[in-house]
Formats: C-alpha cells, sequence, structure tokens
C-alpha cells in the first residue's frame, strides 16, 4: 500500500534527516534535565527517575497514535510549531518543578513521597512529550512513510544530545541555563532550517522563553527557598546544592536532603561519642559523611586520634570553607585529618588498613545512594576493616518518646540486617537521633560507664554528657525501643544493595505523615508477596500471549506484540541498571546522560543494521527475540557489579542494539499491512511506560532487581515463542 507524502525532504531546503536528528536531541536533552530537576525536587529519590522516564514515554506513544490532518502546505510549519511548542512548555514545566513545593503546599525540601513525584512526572510529561510525540509521525510523512529513517535518526539525535549534555553543558552550566541551551538551541534550529511559516512568531517566543529561563534561575532558586534564606548553590555532577540560612542556623543541602546544620551540636556529639568512648584507646577513625558537620571537631577532642574523612562531593568542602566558621575550618586543617574526595565505600572496600572506629554521619536511607550504606553488604565490607574490638557506629531517624509502627519496621530493617553481620553485638540508643552501635567486642551504654569515661577524657560536652546521660539512656526508654524493633522486626526483610527495602519503608514513613491513598497503597505493597505482584502477572502474560497466538496469527498486528515487550523490557532495564549502577558505584546522578546514550548510541547502531536489510528474513524476529533473552541473564550476572563500571554500559548498548532492530524489522512486517505510521511507536512508548511507573513505585524496593530480571528472562522467552508461531507469511 503506498503512503501519500505529507511534503518532500526537499521542500524543507536542508537535509532531509535534520528534523527527525533534532526530534531526538531534543527528546533526549529534556529527560535528562527534569531527571537531574526531578532529583533536586524529590529529594534525590532515584525511583522518580523511573517516573519521569515512564510518563515521557506514555504521553509521546499517546500522541505518536494521533494522525495528522492532511495539510499538503503546512507539514514543515506544523513540525517547526510543535518543536516550539515543545521548548516553551519544556521551559515553564522546568519553573513549576523548583516550585513544586509551593504547589503542593510543604516547606522546602519537605520530604512529599513517591505518589506526588508520579503526578509531577504525568503532568509535565503531558505538555512536553505529547508534542514531540506527535512530531515522530509528522517527521515520517515528511519522509514518504519511511519510519525506520526518522527511528534511526531520532536516536542519533538522542546519543547526540546525552553525550552533548553530560560532556559540554553539565560541567559548565546549572540545570536552568543548560536546560536554557537546548531549547533556545532546538528553537533556533528549527526557525533557521525548517521554513516555519507562520510558526515563525512561536519559535522566537521559544527563543525567549530559553532566555528567560537561564536568566531566571538563580533569582527563581532564592524564590523556590523562601521563607529560607538561600546563601550559595552548586549543580554539580553529584548533585545539586544548596547553602541555605534560618536565623543563626546554616543547612547544606543536597537534592534537598540535609548534608548538615551548622551549629547543631547534639547531632555531631550522636555520632561520634557513643561509639568512640566504648574503648580505652581509638587510634584510626573513619568518618563517612559529616565532614563537616562538627563531627571532626569532636573526634578531635580524643587523644591520639587520626581521622580519615571520606565526602563524595568536592564542592561540599568548598561550599562547607566558604560558610563554616573559623573553628571548624581550623579542624579540617588539623594534621591529624585527612580529608579524601571520594565514595565513602569504595574508599572503604579498597583501602589497605583497618580502623579502629567506623563512623557514619549520613542521612537516613531515603535514597538508593544512601541506602547503600545501610545494607548488608555495606555492614560486611565495614565489618573488614574493623581492628578487633573495633566500633562501627551510624544514627537514624528517631522519636523522642513514642515510635510508631511505621518508624518501627523502618528501624528494624536496618536494625535487622546489622545483627546478621555482627552476631547480634550492637546497641540502639533511643533518642530524637537514634544512634546504632555494632562491634565483634564488647559495648556498653550504662550512663554511669559512659560518664566516668567521658570525666577522666575531660572531654567538653552539652549532649552526650553525665548530666543527659541518666535520662537518655533510662533502662524503661531502652527497653521500649528494644521491644518496638523486635516486634517490627518479624514484618520486615534484610536491606540489600539490590534490594532497598529500607529505602521503601522510608517512602511509607513520609507518605504516612499525609495520610491518604498513597500511604494505604504503599503499606498494603510492603505486605504484598512476590506471587501476587510478581508472579500471577506473569502467568497473566503467558495466557495472553497463547490467546493472542491465536487470534492474531494472520493479523499484522502480531508483529506489535514484539515491539511492546521490547518496550516493556527495554525501559525495566534502563532503571534497573540505573539503580545498580547507584547501589555498586554511588554516583548515578553524573552519570545518567552517558547511561542513557550508551541505550540510545545502541539504539543507532540496531536501528542501522535493520535498515540497511533490503527486506526483513523470517527469522529476523526469533534471532533478535534470543539475543534478548540472552542478553538477560547476562545482565543479571553483571548486577552485583562484576564487570565494573563498563558493564552497565555495555549491557545498555546491547539492549539498544536489539531493541532498535527489532522496531525497525517488527513495523517493516506491520507497514506493509497497515499505513498508520504511528501506531508501533506508540506501542513501544506506552508499554515502556507500563514497565518504568511499576518497577519504580513498587517492584524494585520490594523485591529487588535480580528478581525483577529474572521474570524479564521468562517474559521474553515466552515472547520468544510466540513469534515462532506466528511467523510473517
Amino acid at each position: 500500500m503506498r503512503v501519500v507524502r505529507d511534503g518532500h525532504p526537499r521542500d524543507l531546503g536542508l537535509s532531509a534527516w535534520l528534523p527527525a536528528f533534532l526530534l531526538g536531541f531534543m527528546a533526549s536533552s529534556f529527560q535528562i534535565y527534569l531527571i537531574r530537576e526531578f532529583a533536586a525536587a524529590f529529594t534525590g529519590n532515584e525511583l522518580t527517575f523511573g517516573f519521569v522516564l515512564g510518563s515521557w514515554l506514555l504521553w509521546g506513544g499517546i500522541g505518536s497514535l494521533v494522525r495528522p490532518r492532511p495539510r499538503p502546505d503546512g507539514g514543515p510549519a506544523r513540525l517547526a510549531g510543535l518543536y516550539g511548542a515543545a521548548v516553551i512548555l519544556f521551559c515553564g514545566g522546568l519553573v513549576l518543578l523548583r516550585f513544586s513545593d509551593k504547589v503542593l503546599r510543604v516547606s522546602p525540601a519537605e520530604t512529599t513521597g513517591l505518589l506526588p513525584a508520579l503526578g509531577f512526572a504525568l503532568v509535565l510529561a503531558l505538555f512536553t512529550s505529547f508534542p514531540l510525540g506527535h512530531a515522530f509521525v509528522l517527521n515520517a510523512g515528511l519522509l514518504g512513510g519511511d519510519v525506520p529513517r526518522v527511528y534511526l535518526m531520532e536516536s542519533a539525535g538522542a546519543a547526540a544530545a546525552a553525550l552533548a549534555v553530560h560532556f559540554l553543558l553539565i560541567p559548565r552550566l546549572s540545570n536552568w541555563p543548560g536546560a536554557a541551551a537546548v531549547g533556545g538551541g532546538a528553537a533556533l534550529a528549527a526557525l533557521v532550517f525548517l521554513r516555519p511559516g507562520r510558526a515563525r512568531p512561536l519559535l522566537v517566543a521559544a527563543l525567549a522563553a530559553a532566555a528567560g529561563l537561564a536568566a531566571a534561575d538563580r533569582p527563581a532558586l532564592r524564590a523556590a527557598w523562601k521563607p529560607l534564606d538561600l546563601v550559595d548553590a552548586a549543580d554539580t555532577p553529584y548533585g545539586k546544592l544548596a547553602v541555605v540560612r534560618n536565623a543563626e542556623q546554616a543547612t547544606l543541602y543536597d537534592n534537598g536532603l540535609p548534608v548538615f546544620t551548622r551549629p547543631a551540636v547534639g547531632a555531631a556529639e550522636d555520632a561520634v561519642h557513643f561509639a568512640m568512648l566504648q574503648r580505652d584507646a581509638i587510634g584510626r577513625v573513619l568518618l563517612i559523611g559529616g565532614t563537616a558537620s562538627g563531627c571532626v571537631e569532636e573526634v578531635l577532642k580524643y587523644p591520639g586520634v587520626r581521622v580519615d574523612c571520606v565526602e563524595l562531593d568536592p564542592e561540599v568542602v568548598v561550599l562547607a570553607r566558604k560558610h563554616l566558621p573559623a573553628g571548624a575550618l581550623a579542624a579540617l586543617d588539623d594534621p591529624r585529618v585527612r580529608v579524601v574526595l571520594n565514595d565513602g565505600r569504595t574508599f572503604l572496600e579498597r583501602t589497605p588498613g583497618r580502623y579502629d572506629a567506623v563512623l557514619l554521619s549520613l542521612p537516613g536511607p531515603a535514597t538508593i545512594q544512601v541506602n547503600r550504606y545501610y545494607t548488608r553488604e555495606f555492614f560486611a565490607a565495614v565489618r573488614r576493616k574493623l581492628e578487633p574490638g573495633g566500633v562501627f557506629s551510624f544514627v537514624l531517624p528517631g522519636a523522642e518518646n513514642y515510635v510508631s509502627g511505621t518508624l518501627a519496621r523502618l528501624l528494624a530493617s536496618v536494625v535487622r540486617t546489622l545483627a546478621g553481620v555482627f552476631d547480634l553485638r550492637y546497641e540502639v540508643i533511643p533518642g530524637s537521633t537514634i544512634v546504632v552501635l555494632a562491634s565483634d567486642g564488647p559495648l556498653d551504654i550504662d550512663p554511669g560507664f559512659l560518664s566516668a569515661r567521658i570525666e577522666r577524657l575531660g572531654l567538653a560536652t552539652a549532649f552526650v554528657s553525665p548530666a543527659m546521660l541518666p535520662f537518655r539512656l533510662a533502662p524503661e526508654r531502652v527497653s521500649r525501643l528494644a521491644g518496638a524493633l523486635s516486634a517490627a522486626g518479624a514484618e520486615v526483610k534484610i536491606n540489600r544493595d539490590l534490594v532497598p527495602v529500607s529505602c521503601f519503608l522510608q517512602s511509607i514513613l513520609w507518605a504516612s505523615q499525609f495520610g491518604g491513598p498513597g500511604s494505604r497503597l504503599l503499606r498494603a505493597a510492603s505486605r504484598t508477596s512476590a506471587l501476587w505482584l510478581l508472579d500471577l502477572p506473569l502467568a497473566g502474560a503467558a495466557l495472553a500471549l497463547v490467546l493472542l497466538a491465536r487470534s492474531l496469527k494472520r493479523s499484522s498486528s502480531r508483529f506489535l506484540v514484539p515491539v511492546a515487550a521490547m518496550g516493556f523490557t527495554t525501559i525495566v532495564v534502563e532503571v534497573a541498571v540505573l539503580i545498580a549502577f547507584q547501589a555498586n558505584f554511588g554516583y548515578v546522578y553524573g552519570k545518567v546522560p552517558l547511561l542513557l546514550g550508551a541505550f540510545m548510541a545502541g539504539l543507532v547502531f540496531g536501528a542501522a543494521l535493520g535498515r540497511r536489510r533490503k527486506r526483513p528474513g523470517r527469522a529476523d524476529l526469533p534471532f533478535v527475540q534470543a539475543g534478548f533473552v540472552l542478553l538477560l541473564l547476562a545482565a543479571y550476572g553483571a548486577l552485583p557489579g562484576a564487570g565494573g563500571e563498563a558493564a552497565p554500559f555495555l549491557l545498555l548498548a546491547g539492549f539498544g542494539l536489539l531493541g532498535g532492530f527489532l522496531f525497525i524489522a517488527a513495523n517493516r512486517f506491520f507497514l506493509r499491512e497497515t499505513p498508520h505510521l504511528g501506531l508501533g511507536y506508540g506501542v513501544d512508548l506506552i508499554a515502556s511506560f507500563a514497565g518504568a511507573a511499576l518497577t519504580s513505585a513498587l517492584l524494585i524496593p520490594l523485591f529487588g532487581v535480580p528478581a525483577l530480571v529474572l521474570r524479564l528472562v521468562v517474559l521474553n522467552a515466552l515472547v520468544l515463542l510466540f513469534v515462532l508461531v506466528t511467523p510473517p507469511r
């Protein structure tokens, strides 16, 4: 069947590949900046990455399903208008996202849970991704229905955007100016090359919106933090940092999570003294996090001590030196102190020495990045690096008098995980912050014992002091907390790197502060087994494939089934690899463009290989579907970090390669009989949304990445059987 052209590429006055390339460049760069800003707006929670990607794919898929009305003279102008509208809406979406706390009526940096993040992702993607999804169909019309060529050039533009954003923009510009650069550049390219006609004013408005976004970055950031006073900020490869002053206190936030507050003597004393007082002499101390929080000053009160302080983001130390009091700077410059700029967990695992004390001064397990410091794998690494009798300590969010059931489950998940590594040798100290101690030697939290140590050492302390300890460590308070944790312990699972249960329980704790359906949904999901959320849906998919194989055996729609499976599989793998990368290496925020770029580069090569085949062969779909099964098995083996940092990039490139080839082959079969240029693309993207939403919200935090990847292996094996029994005629 011949498809009528909506225009001709020669009418554009440029190479035929540029409009589709520009579409991919815009889509990829917009996604990257939305992900970065979502991380800043929603406390760095990596699970929101899937919300952004999934929502983007949903609305892009729906946009591609809308058939354009025939307008023989308006194709290029309509395309240029869509590009201009997308830039304007993208800029507006970033503004809305920055002021999300005002929309949700919460205080700046106040946690809101996952459902508000999903709502924001759906709304922003509707206005930005929908026009770009429809632009895919317009591009195909301008190229005479050549969907494979559009898909190839769009993928190439997406890969180029990932490289440009990572290497050129992120190191030099903060998020808003970087987003303005790609948006303004896209509008300018459309204005110059697409012969926009009546869309010219819209593209000029898009340029103005991009310029306004860049100029408003710092004023808007200050306004977003009101009523707090923003005194400094920085976008880094590791997060969005903000120094905020409230009266006499200054707090450094990293993606909305407080890194430290000065002065906050009580928090620093909790993090240090309960551990340091356990032994007569502690020589080598490792402090992970808390370099600028006051912990260093507290550690240096002990004679003969040497401290290694590890911080991931160098900009944290830079901002600390700009805004800390002189006493704090003197502690950092003390010859007994060594500041190491590295991932704390990587440093711990690779350093050749051992420590008498390891002190962890980080927020609770609110994100995958932080959760990896409260897992069985990390606790085991700490034990290996402690000297015999060495002490490990960390702090968790607490409650002064009453520990709710939700908080108890969060605490119990971490403490139960710890107990399995330190053979039940641990102590839990109640308070507004709960201190946890662990060792392979004896531990003593008797207030008389600790007070005697403080007096003998002549320590000047305000909160961990002989006057305060009898109340803090009253036997009834200690036993009440121990009872709450014991009761909750039977309900929780061990926290692992790739099964971030504590991170999910932290989300439930946040949601419980607001009530509503979100809180009830998360609590119900936490009590649901894998049978209901993983195995029964997989059985349902198997039954659906059997029915589809019978009903679609002679229909062109059968070729869309592997496309849907590919879309679902690749997005779940993308999210899973992002989470695994964060769990293994700890700095995915700065690697998102390259990881997505690796996938897009694979799409380019896969689509190019598919287009080079003059006609698809009967074995193409079974061959590539079998490739998915094998690559998923390889991904399962690499999840714990096997293959190092290169493995995630190679895996994503491989999945992109298979996905690009499958899309081209399946669409060629489909379009031979059905002239709907955007249907295959829409099915791909909508299936991807389903995978991203389910994966991010429930499946990974509840059951972990390995369990999910194994189910994907089974699903793709079933799809392989489907394509074998429904071959092309």
